[in-house]
């Protein structure tokens, strides 16, 4: 078994003749067995002669070299043009040398790109070209290969998802066979594994190379196999020419053990992967060493040709072309030779290897070269080295002016050598021209300044280059080209495009394998035609190089169609295609795209101006042939419940081309076939009712051909839209779909049809409603038993505890609707049910796909570096930092998805000399719900600690709704977060944990009068109004649904109303009509209603006036002096500011009750505080002792002081602070047992009652505004005695005081003796 029965890539579709051997074998070579047929090359590789121009000018061509004729038989001595010195560190390299490469472990892991390609798990499934159109399209279903194993799992549209696979060459697996139908028949009897030896290799490459070899026949698209296995037999055979024992020695090259397969090593990576730069440079240097006649040479001028077509902007590979020619020339006409030739050679190669044959590479070398700013020295010098040689030795005043042209020609140009080129171009005019020196070199440098700038420009964006080259960072590298494209694009010009251009071939040089920049490269072509750069052989090279890319296959069978090339180039393309298997490893996305190109050319050349009947044909049964495909690949790869692509674009179409045939009824069915899976979505009925109505537009315009007939409805469509109406009780957005049925049947059905169509609507509404009805129901009894687990939960002791009718799951006294309950489990599942009234409407902030997380920043990186590393990836909305050991680790918040997958790339730049870790937040967040009130951080840390790395706890603002209760948890990584959610469920007490993935196109916008837009408030209304009277006033612009007009406790009208139009455009037109209009002798103020069902404040009642003895906190002092209860109740109440608006009234319970009891919280985030009210005034001052700069969070402090102090007080402000993280402390928890407590239950008139905290009654409540003294802000007291703010220094007096005024046995209770 020889290397070539294990190497043998897949089946191609046209069959060439194998490479070809030298007629000189090494006695031990063994006899090889045909190769299999090559692949086919488009016209950019027939093309041998022809190189892409990269500019538009190219170099003065040189002077025919005729003389040579007459003057070589002379045999002239010239001297050798080798390495004769280094000038700024480059150093002129012997033509029959290869200009030095980076430095890479060619035997180690190599990674050609940042983007890897796919991983196919499965057998691929090959089409079969070579048949006619027809025939070949219907026969290719039958062509099936061996069955791809299923996916574990299958996740519905995730499988679209446009997201770019990670995907590396050398991870492509094992599983993937590379042969065809008939080799795995055949491969039923393996034949014995072959052992490989040489004497130039120690046993453990030996070894290497028998299990790389072993490998590749389980599986030929293995790259990483490929490139190690032809690495090592190149070093192998570099050791047996050139012993490294003995460097003076040169051995046979042919007596090489494994010479044979080091030759289909090659042959077999370039039929699958194009080999790349470095590896061409092998296989010519290797091929030089091994020739001996002229075909053989010839054979190495068409490998050079190949090389530079594959990669066409390589100098390194262009400079080994034409050193190699002048050394062929050289040799032929006996210019110093470096080999001695037969005369037979000599008299053919002096026809082949002339003077013109040579220079007509380098020209092309030139021009393919001359872009690349970094490294076109290394053509260009050695090209004038060899111009200026023949000039001296067959001087001409020609040759002289042409030179110069091209000296001139060069120095116009940036490139990073110039100066070297301009003492070259010195030293010339001042052997050729010195008279005219100075006014040459005046010229020139004029002309050359734009070049010098556009170079002092770049500079910087090279040397980045430059310096990652050198240190072998290939992240670097390609974050340095990312910067460099990115400047170029930005700053584009009119001029820029060749610049741009060769700045992207160097890119995809250095990073072959990188399909976003092959993308990028051909949406800038497209984008930026020239002419001199054609836009086929690049997405050649790309679909070779990225060959799982369903994008740039597209790309290139639509160009292929935009070009009007032949139908047989572009079916070899799509077959080529689809035929490795590698574009549906990543999903079927990548599949469909090639799919999509290829059904859209069929149709639209079914339908050309110039199409035949056969074309209709081809194209019916292709696109047949791709749903069949598509539907097969993907019953394999998920299961039989594969449940097709969800926006059905291949189902589209097949409906268009059928619509276009006038075969309607075949469409139809089509629709009809997709009802079964796309029945919930009312995107698609709109769609299909709209195609219907397409249809049904033929007949609805009177004309001669039907005059005096009545006029079809559209009945198709009528039925349609009735189908629709029984899927209301599951469709996403069923309010539509009804309004659409009545919009319908008003406008194009008859009466008796529009009577059925109202009574089918109701009673659809009314499904509707009551499925509304019900998830609002499901709702508020998920947050009701939460709220009785709760009161379970807390109810500890022997006291009884009252609750009353109105407390919620948070134990606060107030007052909650449905929607409040509803608002305060903010569950993705629950809210699934809660329809946008927009089904395209995406929410505001997409966090968890707008983040990156960033680990392992150095211990002192700050936020305004980590802000400056990222300034140019987008818009950052916020930043926080954590130490993670003895690193960092950051949340990057952007303000689009897009420009999160953009950060990513900048984990290959180093951070202050740091290499980094950047993933995507999404789906590594974790939404968390029901857990107890007054959990913390810390709480919270504790119980998912054992899922995985937590990057961060977010809770919500309270600001706007205090009963918010849920928090996110944002993991290292998806897997950790589908780990945590695995607590779901999980049992706190008497409470279920809630904790599910974040999916924030979960969240629905709430629905209803005000939320619709449909309600208007109208003020200043009279206050002897009657409802009835209102609806008569306003409904002359419309259906008004209600009117309310609320009343006060007494029963008499608040002066306002409330009315409700029956759509949004009713509202709009009667608040911009009737505002400011008079109504019973009072000018109306209306307007549309704006929801404010919020609560800004949270207020928990805990104890009355005379608590009952068994509430009494552990560390009070044990009676409640009876005077508390009323007029010290200012010496009784406290404030706490800057406290921060995620942190609720049960975590500030728990954190202050251990100095006291406490009757009253009023949690005011506006104002970033909270109002305490103390049941003994005793315990004001130690609390406030203990809590004063007490940091309630990690960096956050809060203050003591009075309620005044705190009403100054802003809210809490998002700011992002550019400063270093602090080293990691301890979290100090909160969280507290929750003592026994009574909450006693308030009567219905509780807002006429008593006056308490934060309520005004009278005027001296201290809910509302304080009289001062003179207006200067000195607060006037309750009973009109004016006093100080208290400061820190009385709370200590009174809380000393306190303590001597106990009785006796009150302080030895207390622990306090006389």
């Amino acid at each position: 078994m020889d290397i070539n029965s294990l190497l043998s890539p897949q089946e191609s579709t046209v069959e060439t003749t194998p490479p070809q051997q030298s007629p000189n074998h090494s006695p031990s070579k063994r006899a090889l067995r045909q190769p299999p047929p090559r692949r086919t090359s488009s016209s950019l590789s027939q093309q041998i002669t022809s190189s892409p121009q990269l500019q538009d000018q190219t170099p003065t061509p040189t002077l025919s070299h005729n003389a040579y004729h007459t003057h070589l038989a002379i045999g002239s001595a010239m001297p050798s043009p080798g390495v004769a010195s280094v000038q700024n560190g480059r150093a002129m390299h012997n033509p029959n040398t290869t200009p030095p490469l980076d430095p890479r472990n060619s035997l180690g892991s190599i990674q050609e790109s940042r983007m890897t390609p796919p991983r196919p798990s499965l057998h691929r499934q090959a089409s079969t070209p070579g048949m006619d159109a027809l025939a070949d399209l219907a026969s290719m279903q039958h062509h099936q290969q061996a069955a791809r194993q299923s996916a574990s799992g299958l996740r519905d549209p995730q499988v679209y998802q446009s997201q770019r696979p990670s995907m590396s060459l050398q991870d492509i697996p094992r599983s993937l066979s590379g042969g065809s139908a008939k080799d795995i028949a055949m491969s039923e009897a393996p034949p014995k594994p072959r052992i490989y030896t040489a004497g130039s290799l120690d046993q453990a490459d030996c070894q290497t190379i028998t299990e790389l070899a072993q490998s590749l026949a389980e599986n030929s698209y293995d790259y990483e196999s490929h490139f190690r296995l032809v690495s090592l037999l190149h070093k192998g055979f570099v050791d047996h020419v050139h012993p490294p024992d003995s460097p003076d020695t040169v051995s046979d090259p042919y007596t090489y053990e494994l010479l044979p397969d080091l030759r289909q090593a090659y042959s077999a990576m370039n039929k699958i992967y194009p080999v790349g730069e470095q590896l061409w440079v092998y296989w010519i240097e290797d091929e030089k060493l091994l020739a001996r006649n002229t075909e053989d040479r010839l054979s190495i001028m068409e490998l050079c040709s190949n090389a530079t077509q594959d990669e066409p902007c390589s100098a390194t590979l262009w400079r080994l072309y034409g050193d190699y020619m002048y050394f062929l020339f050289a040799a032929a006409f006996e210019i110093d030779p470096q080999e001695r030739w037969s005369e037979e050679d000599k008299i053919v190669g002096k026809e082949v290897f002339n003077w013109e044959q040579m220079m007509a590479v380098w020209d092309r070398g030139i021009a393919a070269t001359q872009g690349r700013m970094n490294d076109s020295n290394i053509v260009w010098d050695r090209y004038i080295e060899i111009m200026m040689q023949d000039q001296v030795r067959w001087p001409s005043p020609d040759k002289v002016r042409n030179i110069r042209a091209l000296f001139e020609n060069r120095l116009v140009k940036p490139h990073a050598t110039w100066d070297q080129t301009f003492q070259m171009f010195s030293s010339f005019i001042s052997t050729y021209d010195n008279g005219s020196y100075e006014d040459i070199m005046v010229k020139v440098n004029q002309r050359a300044r734009q070049a010098k700038k556009q170079y002092s420009l770049r500079e910087p964006f090279e040397l980045n280059i430059q310096k990652a080259v050198q240190a072998g960072d290939k992240d670097a590298e390609w974050y340095a080209f990312a910067e460099y494209l990115d400047w170029e694009r930005r700053k584009q010009g009119v001029f820029s495009f060749h610049q741009i251009n060769a700045l992207f071939e160097r890119a995809t040089l250095r990073f072959p394998t990188d399909s976003t920049l092959w993308e990028d490269h051909v949406e800038f072509l497209i984008e930026n035609r020239d002419p001199s750069v054609p836009l086929l052989p690049v997405l050649e090279r790309a679909t070779r190089h990225c060959p799982w890319s369903g994008n740039l296959w597209s790309h290139r069978i639509l160009t292929l169609e935009a070009e009007a090339c032949d139908f047989g180039e572009i079916e070899k393309i799509k077959h080529n295609a689809t035929q490795t298997g590698l574009l549906d490893v990543g999903g079927m996305e990548e599949l469909l795209k090639v799919y999509l190109a290829w059904c859209g050319f069929l149709r639209r050349r079914a339908f050309d101006a110039y199409a035949t009947e056969d074309d209709a044909d081809i194209a019916e049964v292709g696109i047949r042939s791709a749903l069949e495909h598509v539907k097969k690949n993907g019953e394999k790869k998920y299961g039989k419940e594969y449940p097709g692509d969800p926006q059905y674009r291949l189902e589209r179409v097949h409906i268009k081309f059928f619509t276009q045939s006038g075969n309607v009824e075949a469409a139809r069915e089509c629709w009809k076939s997709l009802i079964t899976k796309q029945r919930d979505s009312y995107d698609f009925w709109y769609q299909y009712y709209i195609w219907e109505m397409v249809v049904w537009s033929n007949h609805a315009v009177q004309n001669k051909s039907n005059a005096g007939t009545q006029l079809r409805t559209p009945r198709e469509a009528t039925a349609l839209l009735r189908l629709a109406l029984k899927q209301v009780t599951t469709m996403d957005w069923p309010e539509q779909i009804i309004q659409l049925f009545l919009n319908h049947c008003e406008q194009h059905e008859s009466v008796q049809e529009l009577r059925a169509a109202i009574i089918e609507a109701r009673r659809a509404g009314a499904q509707v409603s009551k499925r509304r009805h019900q998830e609002a129901a499901n709702t508020a009894a998920l947050a009701q038993q939460q709220q009785q687990e709760l009161q379970k939960d807390e109810a500890t002791g022997s006291g009884k505890r009252k609750r009353g009718p109105e407390s919620d799951a948070n134990g606060l006294v107030a007052k909650k609707s449905k929607q409040d309950l509803t608002d305060s489990i903010e569950d993705p599942l629950l809210q699934q049910d809660n329809r946008e009234s927009s089904v395209s409407s995406q929410p505001k902030r997409d966090r968890e796909h707008t983040t990156i997380i960033v680990k392992g920043l150095p211990p002192d990186a700050t936020e305004t570096r980590v802000r400056q590393f990222f300034r140019d990836c987008g818009k950052i909305v916020s930043l926080s930092m954590k130490p993670d050991e003895d690193k960092l680790t950051a949340t990057v918040e952007f303000e689009t998805r897009e420009d999160a997958v953009f950060a990513q790339s900048r984990q290959s730049k180093p951070f202050d000399g740091t290499l980094i870790d950047i993933a995507l937040g999404a789906k590594a967040t974790l939404f968390v719900s029901n857990y107890p009130p007054e959990a913390d951080e810390a709480y919270i840390r504790k119980l998912f600690e054992d899922c995985g790395e937590i990057i961060e706890i977010r809770f919500p603002s309270l600001k706007f709704n205090t009963h918010r209760r849920f928090c996110y948890i944002q993991f290292a990584n998806a897997e950790q977060a589908m780990a945590a959610a695995q607590l779901d469920g999980k049992a706190i007490g008497k409470l279920h944990l809630l904790a599910k993935i974040s999916d924030p196109s979960a969240q629905k916008a709430r629905e209803g009068a005000v939320e619709e837009g449909r309600e208007v408030y109208v003020a200043n209304v009279d206050w002897h109004a009657k409802e009835d009277e209102v609806k008569e006033l306003f409904s002359k612009f419309g259906s008004v649904e209600t009117v309310r007009i609320p009343k006060n406790m007494k029963g008499q009208s608040k002066g306002v109303a409330f009315v409700v139009f029956k759509t949004k455009d009713e509202a709009s037109a009667a608040a911009a009509e009737m505002n400011l209009k008079e109504f019973k002798s009072r000018i109306l103020n209306v307007s549309i209603s704006q929801s404010r069902n919020v609560k800004r404040h949270a207020t928990t009642i805990i104890q009355s006036a005379s608590p009952e003895p068994s509430t009494l906190h552990e560390g009070s002092n044990g009676t409640v002096n009876p005077s508390n209860s009323g007029p010290n109740q200012r010496e009784r109440t406290i404030a706490l500011m800057n406290v921060p608006d995620t942190v609720n009234d049960a975590r500030i319970r728990a954190l202050v009750e251990p100095h006291g009891p406490l009757k009253k919280i009023i949690l005011m985030p506006e104002h970033s505080g909270a109002i305490l009210e103390f049941v003994n005034v005793q315990d004001v001052g130690k609390a406030s002792l203990a809590l004063e700069n007490y940091m309630i969070i990690p960096g956050r402090h809060i203050r003591v002081g009075t309620v005044e102090e705190m009403k100054k007080m802003g809210a809490d402000k998002k700011v992002e602070k550019l400063t270093a993280p602090k080293k990691k402390e301890a979290a100090i928890s909160s969280l507290a047992p929750a003592g026994p407590i009574s909450r006693p239950s308030q009567g219905s008139g509780r807002r006429g009652g008593k006056g308490g905290l934060g309520f005004k009654r009278g005027g001296g409540g201290l809910g509302g505004p304080r009289a001062t003294e003179g207006g200067r802000g000195k607060e006037a007291s309750i009973d009109g005695e004016k006093k100080p703010a208290k400061s820190n220094a009385d709370f200590k007096a009174m809380f000393l005081k306190g303590k001597s005024e106990l009785p006796n046995e009150d302080k030895e209770m207390s622990g306090v003796s006389n």
